[in-house]
């Protein structure tokens, strides 16, 4: 597994010429610059990892390399996380803010989860590290929120489901929280900075 990140202010103004004609529409659609530099750098370091292999979207929106590289894109604030493997992976980056973690943890975290944050001396941290868990996970399996959120529980660091055992790590970095999901078995020892 290897994890890349890269800060959007890299991002020049011909770049949005670098990138496929499908995420050039909808890059162009952002109303917000911010938005549609997280845009065009996905599309960058998809073209620098993937090449120019086709991506397609499975049945819950999932993008899939038609090569068979296993990877995934996410980003918040001011930074794109780029994951790779050679099996299944899903990755989520956020930024903690102060959020009313027991309002939105009833919506989306199970019993143990809840548990999990109500024992932590750093609730609103612990909030996000559960949170991006839950993300990488359901993205991992392909599914995303399609998926009833409370169906998977990710207190610990597995979770397993009709014989997949799936794997979760959480990083820090800078500022931002980072969890990944793999059915596979080895972590990155770090999150590599990069320019695409």
């Amino acid at each position: 597994m290897r994890l890349y990140i890269a800060d959007i202010n890299c991002v020049k103004p011909g770049d949005i010429n670098k990138i496929s004609p499908e995420r050039r529409k909808k890059a162009e659609r952002y109303r917000f610059e911010d938005d549609k530099k997280r845009c065009i750098l996905g599309g960058l370091l998809t073209r620098r990892f993937l090449g120019d292999t086709g991506i397609y979207l499975n049945k819950s929106g999932k993008p899939l390399a038609e090569n068979g590289v296993c990877f995934n894109i996410s980003h918040s604030g001011g930074y794109v996380l780029f994951a790779v493997d050679d099996k299944p992976i899903g990755c989520d980056i956020e930024k903690p803010k102060v959020v009313p973690y027991e309002r939105m943890g009833k919506v989306v975290f199970c019993e143990n989860e809840m548990d999990k944050i109500k024992n932590s001396p750093d609730k609103q941290g612990e909030f996000f590290a559960l949170w991006t868990k839950k993300e990488a996970l359901l993205k991992c399996m392909g599914e995303g929120f399609h998926r009833p959120a409370k169906s998977v529980d990710v207190s610990g660091e597995e979770f397993s489901e009709n014989g997949v055992t799936y794997r979760l790590k959480t990083y820090i970095f800078s500022d931002y929280v980072i969890s990944v999901c793999t059915e596979g078995e080895d972590f990155a020892e770090e999150i590599e900075f990069i320019e695409p």
